[in-house]
């Protein structure tokens, strides 16, 4: 863990020589919505919020949402870096203290897709999540024909548990979501 200059914990997690996780900041606004702009449409396809309006102005807002978040302990928000360039976003969504559970979601820019990053990230951001924020469960929730991202937590060994039926909105309709589950006592991170 490193300490930033006002003294507040930042979560830094190193995943090689070339990749890591930081924490979300405001001054990541301008690059991560060029990412985001450059994949709107492949990420329309998976994320309700990748939408033809979604702006600077959104990107600078969800920024400040979750470094808030992340300074409380209610999130873990991070850019995944690769070579000091964003490549995409993993996340622990809204911890549960009382039940000590969460879920993690991820996305990647299309030309680092399909090398391992993401794969990578998980696993880090599970293992900070038993060890560091104390959890007990995090599932990873996927569209059940998003095969991409439904094959990282089956190569991580979670239980796929159940599929949501209509569980989200996604821009025009309900889609049906796989859940994947691991538990503190069955990771091998």
């Amino acid at each position: 863990m490193e300490r930033n200059s006002a003294g507040a914990a930042e979560h830094l997690i190193v995943l090689n020589s070339e990749t890591e996780l930081r924490p979300v900041q405001q001054e990541d606004a301008e690059e991560l919505y060029a990412l985001i702009d450059r994949n709107r449409t492949r990420l329309r396809r998976w994320l309700p919020w990748a939408t033809p309006e979604y702006s600077l102005a959104d990107v600078r807002h969800f920024l400040a949402l979750h470094a808030k978040e992340n300074a409380e302990g209610t999130s873990f928000t991070t850019v995944i870096r690769h070579r000091g360039a964003i490549c995409g976003c993993i996340g622990l969504h809204r911890i549960d203290r009382v039940h000590r559970n969460t879920s993690i979601g991820y996305w990647i820019d299309e030309a680092h897709e399909g090398k391992g990053f993401v794969t990578a990230a998980c696993r880090a951001m599970i293992t900070a999540g038993f060890r560091e924020f104390g959890l007990h469960r995090i599932e990873i929730r996927c569209a059940t024909w998003n095969n991409r991202s439904s094959s990282i937590p089956r190569k991580l060994e979670f239980l796929e548990e159940a599929i949501l039926r209509e569980a989200e909105w996604l821009h025009d309709r309900y889609v049906d979501l796989r859940v994947f589950s691991m538990l503190e006592q069955d990771w091998k991170g």
